[in-house]
C-alpha cells in the first residue's frame, strides 16, 4: 500500500503499473447514489458502475498536474499467504482537497514476483456525504 500510495503522489504511472498483475484489467468505480446524480445532472445516461483498468489509472497518475495524496484508513487484511483481500475506507485528495471519499477493497495473488493486485473495486462518494447502508 506503501508503494501504491507514492506512486500516485510521484506521478509514477510505470512503478504503479508494477504493482499488477500484467494480465490485471479490471478496475471497477461504483459511484453512490449522490455522485451518480450529480454524473447523471451531466450526462443523463451515466452508468452507476464504470469500467476501467489500472492501465488508464496509470495515464492519469502520470499525466496530471494535481498534486495527489490518497489517505487509507481502517484497513482490513484476509490472506491464506498465497492470495488476499484487503478492504479500507479512503480519501482522495487532489490539490490538498477531498475529490472523492468511499471504500475500497483490492484482490491480491502472490506470484513469483510478490504480491500483485489482481483487481481493485471501489465505491465513490461526494466528500462530506453519508455511507449508503450496508446490504
Amino acid at each position: 500500500m506503501h508503494a501504491f500510495h507514492q506512486s500516485v503522489v510521484d506521478h509514477d504511472g510505470e512503478r504503479l503499473s508494477a504493482l499488477f498483475l500484467p494480465q490485471a484489467n479490471l478496475f471497477l468505480n461504483v459511484l453512490g447514489d449522490d455522485r451518480l446524480a450529480a454524473a447523471r445532472a451531466k450526462l443523463p445516461d451515466a452508468p452507476k458502475v464504470r469500467v476501467s483498468s489500472p492501465a488508464e489509472f496509470a495515464h492519469y497518475v502520470s499525466t496530471t498536474k494535481s498534486a495527489l495524496d490518497p489517505v487509507h484508513s481502517h484497513l482490513q487484511v484476509h490472506s491464506d499467504g498465497i492470495i488476499a483481500t484487503v478492504y479500507f475506507d479512503f480519501v482522495f485528495n487532489a490539490d490538498g482537497k477531498p475529490s472523492n471519499v468511499g471504500n475500497e477493497t483490492w484482490q491480491l495473488v502472490k506470484g513469483e514476483q510478490g504480491w500483485r493486485i489482481a483487481a481493485i473495486t471501489y465505491s465513490s462518494r461526494i466528500p462530506g456525504s453519508q455511507r449508503t447502508a450496508s446490504p
